[in-house]
């Protein structure tokens, strides 16, 4: 048990110092300094308890380690097969002594929990062990101390009395959406507001004079911390620093933390309007009382409006920048945040390979699935496979030439060198074969580097193993031709289906549509039965953008967007809906099944995209009701103009249904330009019925500006005008549309009207 906390301290020390320690360096760099606030604190969240975590994930499938095989020496050499029709006599098989490597001592790699540290050693390892935990049974004893006594302390503090603090923050928790917390007098050394265990918000003397926007931009801030939940985060860190002492960085990663947490609770003090100043003359006015209180100025486990290497200065410049600068949150792209944190995930995942233990360097590459790179740094060149699988990886390496025999379970012809090489359920499994001089092929069969006879679960093994080396190096057309010469059609597909991963099941299929066989509907539908079973979003749209190349009839159609359907991604189904667009079926079923794919889509631009590819390749009334439909869910209004001036364009005027929903598509955008773009695309692209007119002159009337209100309804008058299509009952509705604009723009709406008589 000593060995274990031994070895996962040290792992944890390792592991979280790289964490920590590089998301330093980043910062020290710039690198961090254009993300938001919340993506620098996501990071140095998962810096701070990555390492706890990747430490102890090499626990969890911990299990005695079993009685070590004795080891072998004789590695078996067999003749290289030979077919069937050329019997020969087979020579007598050579042996080769292949001694078993000793472990070398103290290196990176696994974790062996069974591994015995030496007498010697052990004793110095109860040491460290003992001294650790008897600190942080000390730090975690002061710790609880600390807490108690400060609940003790807030219970006793006296209420505020002052009913203008009582409305304030009433209405400012109500807005920010939190329970009020109760008030209480701080005591006289605490010079800072703070939010306290329990909920209570303790406020010094001197909040109490301040103005109601300043009281208010404190209350803002301190109640921000209550939705944040830092109170909790707080405790959570102190409490691993206790815990972890050793590791002096997650002092770092605290006070990083701690300013993460005053700057995102300035940010949400300061968005209400004019609140920005507010909250910084509060700020000034509590540096003045921090330095009339000396250097305590409050309890380390409560939140405050300034802690302990706050630079309280640079907040207050921020504040005041003013125009959106001094937000405390720049907004970086949505996809480089999520690219970060799934890199630190990454990097999780990784850790549990390095730790402190018995091993070599090789054994390290194995924990990291890389294994092949220790042959590739002595052999150069060559042909490599690695794929890995849930629970495992299968790796090849080829230096030379191979060639399989027709049952595809061994090796008949070799040149060079070809190494084999399985990971699976924490067992690696390994064939080395070489060719000698005199054409025989030497076999070195090995589990966990240790040389083993080839008994019959080896040879079972190895059948399966040559069976997929031979999948995998054979051109997947080449394959395909072969199975169709010997078993037709159905061979193919079979082969096609038995494939399990993703790629060699994508090339396949192309495979089968390279082979310029006709092909029937029955072929069809299991070629996208195959497709659809692909899980990555590249391989799945390869496959079926190379399906829909093939004139497909109305149930293929069918199959194939339900297939598109399950992408996962919106460019790569926005891709693949390409490839159909032309051939797209007016079934009503399979329009219906074009929006049902068109609906997973849920970024603004590969939805507007898909919308004028599709339009733009079918204009057919089916397919444009299904535009409009979909362009109703675009949130953007650059997104939705771009994708209604798609549709105006096909649009002829006449379509009254159509017309109808364009306008009402229309008249959701937002912003004033977008809308009146999107309308006089319209009125420019089609002849428009009165009832058509009509319907634009609505979408106009609820327009805020008006400027571009009065621009579309002169753009009507001028088009009514041109057609001579000016009744007195468009006249009177484009006038009531005008109420509300100002004198001028109503003098200029006035002369146009005229002209229309």
């Amino acid at each position: 048990m000593t060995d274990v906390l031994l070895t996962w301290l040290c792992s944890y020390l390792l592991h979280s110092s790289l964490l920590i320690a590089g998301l330093w360096a980043a910062e020290r760099a710039g690198l961090l300094g254009r993300l938001g606030t919340s993506t620098q604190e996501a990071l140095w969240r998962l810096a701070l308890l990555g390492g706890l975590v990747s430490a102890s994930l090499p626990l969890l499938p911990a299990l005695p380690a079993g009685e070590p095989a004795p080891p072998a020496h004789a590695v078996s050499s067999v003749p290289a097969a030979v077919p069937a029709a050329a019997p020969v006599a087979e020579p007598p098989s050579r042996v080769v002594d292949a001694p078993v490597a000793t472990a070398p001592q103290a290196q990176l790699g696994t974790l062996p929990l069974a591994t015995r540290l030496a007498p010697r050693a052990h004793d110095v390892a109860i040491g460290l062990v003992a001294l650790w935990l008897a600190g942080a049974a000390l730090l975690m004893a002061r710790l609880a101390l600390q807490w108690a006594w400060l609940r003790r302390a807030v219970r006793r503090l006296p209420p505020v009395a002052d009913a203008r603090w009582q409305a304030l923050a009433t209405q400012r928790a109500g807005e920010m959406g939190v329970a009020r917390p109760a008030l209480r007098l701080a005591l006289r050394g605490w010079a800072s507001p703070l939010m306290a265990p329990g909920r209570v918000l303790c406020l010094p003397a001197w909040c109490l004079d301040l103005p109601d926007d300043e009281a208010r931009a404190v209350l803002g801030h301190e109640l921000a911390h209550l939705r944040r939940r830092d109170p909790a985060w707080r405790l959570l860190s102190a409490a691993l620093r206790a815990l972890l002492w050793p590791q002096l960085l997650n002092r770092i990663a605290g006070q990083r933390l701690d300013l993460l947490a005053e700057l995102a609770c300035d940010a949400a003090a300061a968005a209400p309007a004019g609140q920005r100043l507010a909250l910084a003359q509060s700020l000034l006015r509590c540096a003045q009382a921090l330095k009339d209180a000396g250097p305590r100025h409050g309890p380390a486990l409560a939140c405050g409006a300034v802690t302990p290497g706050s630079p309280l200065m640079a907040r207050v410049r921020r504040l005041l920048k003013g125009d959106g600068e001094g937000d405390a949150a720049p907004r970086e792209r949505r996809a480089l945040r999520w690219g970060l944190l799934a890199a630190m995930l990454a990097g999780l995942v990784a850790l549990p390979a390095v730790v402190v233990s018995h091993t070599d360097a090789r054994g390290l590459l194995e924990r990291f699935d890389l294994g092949e790179l220790a042959d590739g740094l002595s052999m150069h060149g060559g042909t490599r496979i690695y794929s890995r699988y849930p629970g495992g990886s299968f790796a090849v390496k080829l230096n030379g030439s191979v060639g399989f025999n027709d049952a595809e379970d061994d090796v008949q012809t070799l040149t060079g060198t070809l190494a084999v090489r399985e990971r699976e359920g924490g067992v690696l499994r390994e064939m080395t074969l070489t060719s000698s001089a005199d054409g025989r092929i030497e076999r070195d069969y090995r589990v966990d580097r240790e040389s083993r006879p080839l008994d019959e679960a080896a040879r079972q093994w190895w059948s399966q193993a040559v069976h997929r080396t031979s999948e995998a190096m054979t051109d997947p057309l080449v394959r395909a031709r072969k199975l169709f010469a010997k078993g037709g059609m159905d061979a193919v597909l079979a082969d096609l289906e038995a494939a399990h991963e993703d790629f060699p099941r994508r090339l396949r299929v192309e495979a089968v549509l390279k082979l310029g066989e006709p092909l029937p509907p029955v072929v069809l539908d299991r070629l996208i039965a195959a497709a659809a079973l692909l899980g990555g979003g590249f391989d799945r749209r390869e496959a079926l953008v190379a399906i829909a190349r093939l004139p497909l009839a109305e149930a293929a159609q069918l199959a194939w967007l339900k297939a598109a359907a399950g992408i996962d991604g919106d460019f790569d189904r926005r891709e693949a809906l390409a490839a159909l667009a032309p051939r797209l079926s007016m079934a009503p079923a399979v329009v219906e099944a074009w929006q049902q794919a068109l609906g997973r889509i849920g970024g603004d631009f590969d939805l507007r995209t898909a919308i004028e590819t599709q339009v733009t390749a079918t204009p057919q009334p089916p397919v444009l009701r299904g535009a409009l439909q979909a362009a109703g869910r675009l949130q953007g209004d650059f997104d939705k103009r771009e994708a209604l001036a798609a549709i105006a364009r096909q649009l002829r005027g006449d379509e009254a249904e159509l017309v109808e929903a364009y306008a009402r598509t229309a008249a959701g955008i937002q912003g004033g330009f977008e809308r009146r773009e999107a309308l006089t695309t319209l009125l420019d692209r089609a002849a428009l019925a009165p009832a058509g007119v009509e319907q634009v002159i609505a979408a106009a009337e609820g327009m805020d500006a008006g400027f571009e209100r009065l621009q579309v309804l002169l753009r009507v008058a001028g088009k009514l005008d041109e057609a001579k299509a000016g009744t007195p009952a468009l006249v009177e509705r484009l006038r009531r549309a005008g109420r509300g604009l100002g004198d001028f723009e109503r003098g200029q709406l006035e002369t146009a009207l005229d002209r229309l008589g």
